[in-house]
């Protein structure tokens, strides 16, 4: 029964963003209920080896401790499925980045499942079956860009810290630079592009995107806008 999985040549992954419930009981939403049922039938079907956290992991305000219930009320009494017991790789939005983010990432050492090693960081993978490799590299954008209020509409103008954020595209160049992977994925949680009512990221446009087309990146993931937008694979994309 669980060789279909292994004997296959491909990464089958499931991608999900601004999942994070709510912050008073029952600390979820019917919509959250429904996806985390969906998701357990697809991952199920495909056989899914992770899935990508794009961020808002908790609303409104993240969470403040490494202990806080929000980690079970949240995401472990939610996506319950066996099928999505699976490593589930982690990054920020801009409403984890109003609670404290490196309480999640310590909350890695207290869930078998929970991936969110840093605010950033690059995963590898080899695909199974062939010589081909993939990357995806895991940004932190409130922290490049800067954080942002939903209520009023607010676009993020600078990052809170200009030291971290050039730390991190320093090292996001650096990266790029020396990947060799046949497919590389970004990842973030602004969008590049838009056309939901957050609308493009200038800081993303400025920033991310020479970089997207310089390394000839397969795809960029991203939450924040609250539907489902699929770009061309043209060089304007």
């Amino acid at each position: 029964p669980g060789s279909l999985r292994w004997n296959r040549s491909s990464i089958k992954f499931l991608a999900v963003g601004d999942w994070g419930g709510v912050p008073y009981p029952p600390y979820v939403t019917p919509v959250e209920q429904t996806t985390a049922r969906e998701m357990g039938k697809i991952a199920k079907q495909m056989g899914a080896d992770f899935v990508l956290a794009l961020g808002d992991n908790f609303y409104y305000t993240g969470v403040d401790s490494v202990d806080s219930p929000r980690f079970n009320d949240t995401f472990e009494s939610v996506f319950t499925a066996k099928s999505l017991n699976i490593p589930w790789y982690v990054l920020a939005g801009n409403h984890d980045h109003a609670g404290d983010v490196r309480a999640q990432i310590d909350y890695s050492r207290k869930s078998s499942r929970w991936r969110f090693p840093y605010f950033y960081y690059e995963l590898n993978f080899r695909i199974p079956s062939t010589d081909k490799t993939l990357a995806i590299i895991m940004l932190d954008t409130v922290m490049l860009c800067g954080n942002s209020d939903d209520f009023v509409g607010e676009k993020p103008q600078r990052p809170l810290s200009a030291v971290d954020a050039s730390r991190q595209l320093t090292w996001l160049k650096a990266r790029m630079k020396k990947s060799r992977a046949d497919f590389l994925l970004v990842a973030g949680h602004y969008p590049v592009w838009s056309v939901s009512e957050h609308g493009p990221t200038e800081c993303l446009l400025k920033l991310l995107r020479p970089l997207l087309v310089k390394h000839n990146a397969t795809a960029y993931f991203c939450g924040h806008d609250h539907n489902l937008q699929v770009g061309g694979g043209h060089p304007g994309s």
